[in-house]
């Protein structure tokens, strides 16, 4: 029997809940390393397809006081709007109109910067662009070639500003979920790999080490791990696919068991 090398011992396992018994000590713990940077890879390589294939997302997420703002005076900012021509990439607006003003709040067209840094949270448009203020962050967003007014003024803005952080929402979508697949894919690994080590006295179980137990779990996550990242590619919902990562490893080591008994005796 011919021996395969890394990483097409490990690749060979998949199909087959024996090998993956069989094969446990088949890595050492680089490759175990190794294994699980790719597995990980694998779960959030739908992540940035998705948010780049977005065109909007809820302004809540990111800047609720904003959307608030935008949801109460929606009609006047788009009668003002309406009344102003917007030609080339930009309004024409005759003076300055504030909508809403108060202590910390500022909504209105044509308003001077100056003004805007005295309030904590703002939208204002402006001739060639519109300010979005959130907790004294400000995002000054130019209209594009795609701006369109009279489709939506909410919508529009909406767009444009996720069209010009999309990049850095991508990111840091990126982190936090691939920080989530990261800890449960550890807890599966090392923790449910303790948990069989801890029966290794037994004399129905064959494994002597830790590291077979490893082994075992990364060879079991590495299928479910490439069903998650195709499910992803086709209806991206993340809890729905952290459900499937973990149901779905808890289901074939269930069938590595049921075949296996755990003990090389078994189905050899």
């Amino acid at each position: 029997m011919v021996k395969e090398n890394f990483p097409f011992n490990y690749f060979s396992v998949w199909l087959s809940p024996t090998k993956m018994f069989q094969q446990r000590k088949s890595l050492n713990w680089l490759q175990i390393c190794i294994v699980l940077l790719f597995l990980l890879a694998l779960n959030i390589l739908p992540v940035p397809f998705h948010y780049q294939q977005q065109k909007s997302m809820p302004l809540d997420i990111y800047l609720p006081h904003v959307q608030k703002m935008l949801q109460k005076n929606e009609d006047e900012l788009e009668k003002l709007g309406q009344t102003a021509k917007f030609a080339n990439g930009q309004y024409h607006f005759s003076q300055e109109k504030i909508v809403q003003q108060n202590k910390k709040d500022l909504v209105g067209v044509a308003i001077p910067q100056k003004k805007v840094k005295t309030v904590k949270n703002a939208v204002v448009l402006n001739d060639h662009f519109f300010l979005f203020k959130e907790k004294g962050n400000v995002s000054k967003i130019y209209y594009s070639d795609d701006y369109a007014p009279q489709k939506g003024l909410r919508k529009q803005l909406n767009q444009e500003w996720y069209q010009r952080n999309k990049a850095a929402i991508s990111f840091v979508m990126l982190q936090s979920i691939g920080s989530l697949f990261l800890l449960t894919n550890l807890v599966f690994v090392f923790g449910g790999g303790f948990i069989l080590w801890l029966g290794r006295k037994s004399p129905m179980i064959t494994i002597s080490s830790f590291k077979e137990t490893v082994n075992l779990m990364v060879n079991i996550l590495g299928p479910i791990s490439l069903l998650v990242a195709i499910m992803g590619f086709i209806k991206f919902d993340i809890s729905l696919l952290m459900t499937v990562q973990m149901l779905g490893a808890v289901l074939v080591f269930l069938m590595v068991y049921a075949k296996t008994r755990f003990n090389d005796a078994n189905n050899v």
